[in-house]
């Protein structure tokens, strides 16, 4: 997508366009390591709303507080700078974000959107990566993207969504569509609000596929996002079984950031009790407890006929192993069969066809009278009866020397069927005529 559709995307929603300026203030004042725990809470007091939601979240019982806390400043002190910040920073976009038209459930938008947060927060947090409040706001950001194209390009909005619904990828058909996708749309509405570069990034690659061993400090807190977003249950729309290449991409990023299969474990085990006490206090709407406990029992029993589709495929597989086991082993006693007859034949072949040799000899030195010439013809049908027999005995050593009996078409067995009947045509064609 060139450069003027981004700009054709803010200039149609000039409500996303650019964040408050108590916001610009926040993250300018949150980034600032001189800055004090009374300046930030002098530019949160500026906004009655946002110093209403600061107080409550505060005293809410996510965070245990005996003492009620009464100022703004108390509540940057207790709950720090850049957690602070990122409240805000979340409070702002919810409320932004919602006033833009959208078909898209908001309560599974915001459902997903919070998981990822908390996902990539807690990610963070194992593997000591700080600030982890910065990998919690670009986790809720992630998605934004997606209700920015919807609202600029409803009509073909319509048509990829059923498509991504049906089961296409949503990035891929983005990039079919608009030579961009949801991701990348989101990063540049970061820049246009003036969010810390990091932050964007995190946002415009929680799709990509990293390299193993991609360590790099830059690409850390946009590796947390997306493996944050790859152990997401709760997803906007009902997404299919994660490909091969997914799940590689999967195991590649936890091992870049140094997180164990256990440790993993653990963030996804916590997950959903997280998501539903930490969108409470921020107040955030993504569902009743009992929509959200239908979705989760949806979401197990999906995965419960994954399991067993599995299990189905696994058993498949296992029968047809027993079964080419099997005709190996029947293969493994044909050539036994085979080398020992092959070995009995040959030496009765060879006693006859040196009877045949004997009988031929005496009629030509003439020790043998032959009139009627019916040794003669004898002797060479011998000869020719010994020869289909060792024809037949070569083809069967040809098929015993394969590793298994499947690689004979039957374009190769007919031409070996065809050869030996011509053999044993041409052996009953030949007449003796026995006369007076």
């Amino acid at each position: 997508m060139s450069q003027d559709i981004f700009y054709k995307i803010l200039n149609d929603h000039r409500e996303l366009s650019s964040l408050p300026q108590v916001m610009v203030e926040v993250l300018k004042i949150s980034s600032d390591a001189d800055s004090s725990a009374s300046d930030l809470a002098a530019i949160i007091m500026k906004d009655p709303t946002l110093t209403a939601k600061m107080l409550r979240v505060v005293n809410s019982p996510y965070y245990g507080r005996i003492q009620k806390i009464t100022t703004v400043n108390q509540a940057v002190v207790t709950l720090g700078q850049r957690t602070v910040a990122a409240i805000a920073l979340s409070t702002s976009v919810y409320n932004a974000v919602n006033k833009v038209d959208s078909s898209i459930d908001r309560k599974r938008f915001w459902r997903h959107s919070m998981e990822v947060a908390i996902a990539a927060r807690m990610i963070a947090e194992s593997i000591e990566f700080g600030p982890s409040e910065e990998a919690f706001v670009a986790g809720l950001l992630h998605e934004i993207g997606t209700l920015v194209l919807e609202a600029s390009f409803p009509g073909d909005f319509k048509r990829v969504w059923r498509l991504i619904e049906a089961g296409e990828n949503q990035a891929a058909l983005e990039e079919r569509t608009w030579g961009t996708n949801h991701a990348r749309v989101g990063q540049f509405l970061l820049e246009q609000w003036g969010v810390p570069k990091v932050l964007g990034d995190a946002v415009g690659n929680h799709h990509q596929i990293y390299n193993h061993g991609d360590r790099s400090p830059e690409n850390m807190l946009a590796q947390i996002v997306n493996l944050a977003n790859q152990i997401s249950k709760f997803r906007v729309y009902n997404m299919p079984p994660p490909e091969s290449n997914q799940l590689e991409n999967k195991d590649i990023i936890a091992s870049n950031l140094g997180l164990t299969n256990s440790a993993l474990a653990k963030i996804e085990e916590n997950l959903i009790s997280e998501v539903i006490k930490e969108s409470g206090f921020l107040e955030m709407e993504i569902g009743s407890l009992d929509e959200i406990l239908c979705e989760a029992n949806h979401l197990l029993y999906r995965q419960y006929l994954t399991v067993e589709n599995l299990l189905r495929e696994n058993r498949v597989m296992q029968q047809q192993i027993a079964r080419d086991q099997m005709k190996k082993a029947a293969l493994e006693s044909l050539k036994a069969i085979a080398a020992t007859f092959s070995h009995y034949i040959n030496n009765a072949t060879a006693a006859i066809l040196g009877r045949a040799q004997l009988l031929e000899l005496g009629i030509n030195r003439g020790d043998i009278t032959d009139p009627k010439g019916i040794a003669a013809l004898s002797s060479r049908t011998i000869v020719e009866g010994v020869e289909t027999i060792s024809t037949i005995l070569e083809e069967l050593k040809k098929m015993t020397t394969f590793e298994t009996t499947l690689y004979h078409d039957d374009t190769y067995i007919i031409d070996v069927e065809t050869k030996i009947r011509k053999q044993l045509d041409d052996l009953a064609n030949v007449k003796i005529s026995v006369g007076a």
